[in-house]
């Protein structure tokens, strides 16, 4: 079983005084589920191989050829009907976002990166009618599929890695924003947040991105990257997005106005129903430009979209001319 760490036990009984093991030192569940230092773990020495054939399978040999299309055996036009009623219609209801991964992208062709790390957003290789591209969408189940720490370094390595080898990436978002709290706070969720905005808007790779439920706040704006490259975005009839939620959002910009008045709590409601009118999907999306699709020609757009992409990424074969990241 293979272990990391830059010094042994004995070093660290030498340096700290305390005791410790190989395994809870190094093992893979630290590395895998706490530090992410190591991506994915794998049961046995065939597992490993199988999946490190796999994961390179979607990269091209270097940067200066075409990432490799496989023989499509999926058709691009497939239509999944469980698209149409995968988001519940109450917020606070769960649902599999693999099921829209296996809806969307080319069957049996997701490999996940760092699955047992950064839960709430799920990242990844995939094939479009054949074409490899990068994949992220939230992870509801885990936090609400709010960004935290782990989570936004793990969608920065996925970047790094899509403008190295010249992948073009797919966000399906459900975003409610960057994750909040004091222990959010402890591990400077600000300079993990301004790293993954700062890497997603100098990414210079093929980009699209499909509102599923959500796209709130700072982290919500990931969605938008205008001015680079090619870029497409589109949003599914239950989509809502803005900077704020209007619960929580309400109470913070009109606090005032809440406060003074007879009944606070009644207040509150009245203005979050009035805001609520204006939250329709339909009448935000046409105000920016954004386009409406029926959630099961996703798969189909996306297909058009790597294709397109293809002319693109020839030009930008090479060394990579994307993000550099400070510490």
């Amino acid at each position: 079983m293979a272990r990391s760490f830059p010094g042994g036990p004995p070093v660290v009984k030498a340096a700290l005084g305390y005791d410790i093991d190989k395994e809870d030192l190094g093992g893979y569940e630290i590395h895998t589920r706490i530090s992410g230092v190591v991506n994915n773990a794998a049961d046995t020495e065939e597992d490993a191989m199988e999946q490190i054939r796999r994961f390179l399978s979607y990269l091209p040999d270097n940067v200066w050829e075409m990432p490799p299309r496989n023989e499509p055996m999926d058709d691009p036009e497939r239509r999944d009907e469980r698209l149409l009623s995968i988001i519940p219609r109450e917020k606070r209801h769960r649902y599999d976002p693999r099921v829209i991964l296996d809806g969307v992208f080319d069957q049996g062709s997701f490999f996940e990166i760092s699955p047992d790390f950064g839960k709430s957003r799920i990242t990844g290789l995939a094939r479009a009618n054949g074409y490899p591209l990068g994949v992220m969408i939230n992870n509801n189940m885990h936090l609400g599929g709010s960004m935290d720490v782990d989570a936004a370094e793990k969608s920065i390595r996925l970047i790094q890695l899509c403008d190295t080898f010249h992948l073009p990436l797919v966000f399906l978002m459900d975003e409610p924003g960057f994750l909040v709290g004091l222990e959010s706070e402890k591990r400077a969720i600000e300079r993990a947040g301004t790293r993954l905005v700062y890497a997603t808007a100098m990414s210079t790779m093929p980009m699209v991105s499909v509102i599923l439920r959500q796209a709130f706040g700072l982290a919500g704006s990931l969605q938008y990257r205008p001015g680079k490259s090619l870029y497409q975005r589109y949003a599914w009839p239950s989509g809502n997005w803005g900077s704020m939620h209007i619960e929580g959002g309400t109470s913070a910009a009109f606090r005032r106005v809440i406060e003074q008045a007879d009944d606070p709590e009644a207040k509150r409601l009245e203005l979050e129903q009035q805001l609520q009118t204006y939250a329709s999907p339909f009448r935000t999306a046409e105000a920016i430009g954004l386009d409406l699709i029926d959630p099961r020609d996703t798969r189909s757009l996306i297909c058009d979209f790597v294709e397109l992409a293809q002319s693109i990424i020839k030009t930008q074969l090479g060394p990579g001319s994307g993000p550099t990241y400070w510490p």
